[in-house]
């Protein structure tokens, strides 16, 4: 098992004097991937030690699972005129460029992705098997950049991995105007996940008790 390298540690820790001091003793630490293929930079972010990831930035140009997920539209849209097929390549955890944007919460490079045409519906590579829009909801800018997703055309009605559908996952963050956006697209309410939880009971085990009642009373 590889060891952790002090660059890991600082971002771990959020701690951008750390990862400064780590790549004066050794740079190759901001350019060598960690295990499974995932880059210091997109740990950084996955990590929210975002000043870390800008620091990064300058070591190398960012790869295009990395300009989605650090907002940089302009290099997006550079890689992707440069070889369009990228647009629906997958991250080495299983997302692709959309998912990360939505993720993220770059809504800009999101729209830059959607208008070179990334895959509304594309599923995640991974266990979630979600799309791009679930991602978004369940991201920074979940409750304005899944709306948008949804004007564009994302499939509303998606059962992703663990029974968990875009609803669910909406009153799971006590988003209420998401959740009333989708229930009049026809979503089912009475969907039930893996663990046989409504959206409904996700929302009050949340402490989102609005949108539980919300939820509860549609329809009636």
């Amino acid at each position: 098992m590889s060891a952790v390298s002090p660059l890991m540690h600082a971002i771990q820790d959020r701690d951008l004097v750390a990862a400064k001091a780590a790549l004066e003793r050794d740079a190759a630490q901001a350019t060598t991937d960690l295990p499974g293929g995932l880059s210091p930079l997109m740990f950084a972010l996955y990590n929210g030690a975002h000043d870390i990831a800008t620091l990064l930035r300058e070591f190398r140009p960012l790869s295009l699972f990395e300009a989605a997920s650090y907002g940089d539209a302009t290099r997006v849209a550079e890689l992707l005129v440069a070889d369009k097929s990228q647009i629906a390549a997958y991250s080495p955890d299983g997302w692709t460029p959309l998912h990360l944007a939505a993720f993220f919460g770059q809504r800009d490079t999101a729209l830059v992705l959607v208008a070179l045409g990334a895959p509304l519906d594309a599923l995640s590579q991974n266990p979630m098997q979600n799309t791009p829009m679930h991602a978004a909801i369940a991201g920074a800018l979940g409750e304005s950049l899944a709306p948008l997703l949804i004007g564009f055309g994302a499939d509303v009605h998606h059962v992703g991995g663990s029974g968990v559908t875009a609803l669910h996952l909406a009153s799971s963050r006590g988003f209420e105007g998401l959740c009333k956006l989708l229930l009049a697209r026809g979503v089912d309410r009475h969907l039930v996940t893996e663990d046989n939880k409504t959206a409904a009971q996700i929302a009050r085990d949340r402490g989102h008790l609005s949108t539980a009642a919300l939820l509860e009373l549609a329809g009636n």
